[in-house]
């Protein structure tokens, strides 16, 4: 009679992202190279399972040390993820996450193999949330050169939003003269947006609605006077 191993889900990386309300979280979970030689020469399997989830597949019998560590990388998937990402953290104690910025790896995580994990007969879920950065939201109205505008003001549809007094101001480094309208507070970047934004004209017969605005500034769009803080919108009247 041939005898065969059983294999079973050891451990398991779950990765979620605030900015997603789909299931996706925007990076790549691997192991780096010594790790990887480490997991084949003791027959663990490391594979993909969902677009969050990754498992490493191992006999019954971990075929580890205890005094191994594991390592593995954190890969962005679009350059943009670095616009919409500012932090990362694990919901297991001894689970380091390390910042990495090198060979388009951005941030290694690393984990004790430990003799309390080889003798568990469950699967143990390794959790790491990352999360989102806020940003003030800016629209730079360039106003009509054919006729005088009356005073102009933009709204959130269900009042979620509210502006600062509109300022008059140009370019930076040009001389066109342009509307500028900043949130008065930072907002949470998402991949879809909760708001609606309408630009009014303040007549004295009556508020004209002039424009219904994109949803949300381009999270790659930086504000030419507060790139650091802000994302805008350009509108031309």
């Amino acid at each position: 009679m041939t005898n065969q191993n059983s294999y079973r889900i050891w451990l398991k990386f779950v990765v979620s992202h605030d900015y997603f309300d789909t299931e996706q979280c925007g990076v790549i979970l691997e192991p780096d190279g010594m790790t990887n030689h480490l997991l084949q020469k003791a027959g663990i399997i490391f594979k993909q399972q969902t677009a969050c989830s990754w498992v490493l597949i191992a006999e019954n019998e971990v075929n580890l040390d205890p005094e191994d560590k594991l390592s593995f990388q954190l890969k962005a998937r679009h350059p943009d993820f670095y616009y919409y990402t500012n932090q990362a953290a694990s919901g297991t104690a001894d689970c380091s996450i390390i910042d990495y910025q090198k060979e388009g790896i951005w941030k290694k995580i690393a984990l004790p193999v430990s003799e309390s994990r080889l003798n568990s007969t469950d699967m143990e879920t390794i959790t790491i949330q990352l999360g989102i950065p806020e940003k003030q939201i800016e629209f730079l109205v360039f106003p009509s050169q054919l006729y005088q505008m009356e005073p102009l003001e933009i709204r959130e549809q269900r009042g979620k939003v509210a502006f600062k007094s509109r300022e008059e101001s140009t370019i930076p480094g040009t001389d066109q003269k342009i509307y500028r309208f900043v949130s008065a507070e930072a907002l949470p970047l998402k991949q879809k947006s909760a708001y609606q934004f309408h630009l009014w004209e303040l007549r004295k017969s009556g508020d004209n609605l002039l424009s219904r605005l994109p949803d949300f500034p381009l999270i790659q769009s930086l504000s030419p006077f507060s790139p650091k803080d802000t994302i805008t919108s350009y509108i031309y009247l």
